[in-house]
């Protein structure tokens, strides 16, 4: 068993590049599940496996909370899975380690929503929304944290929103991570020529998505520094 790391969990290539351009080291790990929930959390079991000492979701997420624009940080306090309904509450020493930092001012705190399938349509976030009191979505968070439950390691996510609460997600984008979380452009620009009226969507898509990776490029270093100090602690 290998000890003394933390492990990270990413549904997509572009939030691990994310997280690379933030931190590096022997004390941290990465894994790329892609849009899999099961995945995620079968690579957080691994991780715990290992002997990881922590447990941080990172990515982008899909808005619930009409209010919430893209970009906008977000620090999950609690995780609501799908399925079971399972509530996983994000360890309270790394969220007050996080409220320290310059980052933490202008973050959104609440509960996330953990999502086995995709949240395509707005009708859809807004029903979630209302039933939840979930401000935003992914499919990694959940998995992640159910797996630092069962192992007792600290756990909290960091999200940042892509696609807002009134945004549908284009059809064509449904396909469009593989299983390794690389982005299939050609699969997606192909089903867009088949109907091209979803290339403005794609188009806000792309734009959103950006934001939200630029918010995790600023924001992870400072937030992620201050998560080390206490897990090595």
């Amino acid at each position: 068993m290998t000890e003394n790391f933390s492990a990270i969990i990413c549904g997509l290539k572009s939030e691990a590049d994310a997280v690379r351009s933030a931190v590096s080291g022997d004390d941290i790990r990465i894994y790329v599940s892609g849009a899999n929930a099961v995945r995620a959390e079968e690579l957080a079991q691994s991780a715990c496996a290992d002997g990881a000492k922590a447990i941080i979701s990172i990515g982008v997420s899909g808005g619930l909370d009409p209010s919430l624009k893209p970009g906008q940080l977000i620090i999950g306090d609690e995780i609501l899975s799908d399925g079971k309904g399972a509530i996983f509450a994000s360890d309270p020493f790394l969220l007050g380690a996080l409220r320290k930092t310059q980052s933490f001012e202008d973050a959104r705190v609440g509960r996330l929503f953990g999502a086995d399938t995709i949240i395509v349509d707005a009708k859809e976030k807004a029903a979630l929304f209302a039933r939840t009191r979930a401000i935003a979505v992914d499919m990694e968070s959940h998995g992640a944290a159910r797996a630092a439950a069962e192992a007792k390691i600290p756990f909290v996510a960091i999200r940042a929103v892509a696609d807002p609460a009134d945004r549908a997600l284009p059809k064509a984008a449904l396909g469009a991570v593989a299983p390794d979380g690389s982005t299939l452009v050609a699969k997606t620009l192909g089903a867009a020529m088949r109907d091209p009226k979803q290339f403005p969507g794609l188009i806000r898509l792309g734009s959103d998505s950006s934001k939200a990776i630029a918010t995790l490029k600023r924001d992870l270093p400072a937030l992620l520094r201050v998560l080390f100090s206490v897990v090595e602690g």
